[in-house]
């Protein structure tokens, strides 16, 4: 398995915001990372920093000297244990800091083999794979208006608590970071995004610009900022485009 990957990050139209997002890229392990602070000038940017390098950098201790196949398990460990240590990181550094308010971030990792795609989140940072002409939502937002409608059982959102998140990076002392695993192929593609994209481009448009891009992965990933501010650029927007290709 060959691994193919373009990112870009972007303030948005909204030249006042400070970009707060942070992106992780690492071809050669396959493990990619975007964060998206929270706490506006009481440091999301620095969350954000210190949630992706803290994360990456216990995933890549973890993985040194381990074979080149970890089971399933293992995986999942290293990566629960990396967002954790995320959490910690960002958590011990506010109360350093005696923030009037929670410094925090989202965050969504994928470490990618040849054959699975593992993903740990917090927040509503989000991953896709894109298939076959289709694209699949891989992760589920940690916000109130999801947390809802699992409660009810209905399908209706409610556009009011969309931003209203239940899970972060550095909210709490203690996380319960999310995980999945998904298989992957040659001609796949992984993508990774802030809500600064999803708020602004929906799935069917995310698609087409991906396949329109066809294997030019920088190409996606300006086009994907691009569609994103021409739709308003409310927020930073953060997107990794991962091409799986054969071996």
């Amino acid at each position: 398995m060959a691994l193919l990957s373009a990112h870009k990050n972007d303030i948005g139209r909204n030249k006042s915001r400070q970009n707060e997002d942070y992106i992780w890229v690492d071809d050669q392990i396959g493990l990619y990372i975007v964060a998206d602070g929270m706490g506006g000038h009481e440091a999301g940017d620095v969350a954000s920093e210190l949630a992706a390098t803290t994360a990456g950098q216990v995933v890549i201790d973890q993985l040194a000297g381990m074979d080149h196949n970890p089971p399933d398990e293992v995986i999942k460990s290293i990566l629960l244990e990396a967002a954790e240590a995320a959490n910690q990181a960002v958590y011990q550094a506010a109360h350093r800091a005696k923030q009037k308010r929670k410094m925090g971030t989202t965050i969504v990792m994928t470490l990618i083999t040849p054959t699975t795609a593992y993903i740990s989140h917090a927040g509503d940072s989000r991953a896709y794979r894109l298939r076959d002409g289709a694209i699949t939502q891989l992760t589920e937002d940690d916000t109130w208006n999801t947390f809802v409608r699992q409660s009810s059982g209905s399908e209706v959102s409610n556009p009011n608590l969309e931003s209203i998140l239940t899970k972060a990076i550095g909210q709490d002392a203690v996380l319960d970071p999310s995980f999945s695993q998904v298989e992957v192929v040659p001609g796949d593609v992984i993508l990774l995004c802030s809500d600064g994209l999803w708020n602004m481009v929906d799935n069917d448009q995310i698609l087409a610009e991906v396949m329109k891009s066809a294997n030019q992965v920088e190409q996606a990933a300006q086009a994907l900022v691009e569609a994103a501010n021409a739709a308003g650029g409310k927020d930073n927007i953060s997107v990794v485009v991962i091409k799986i290709l054969p071996s």
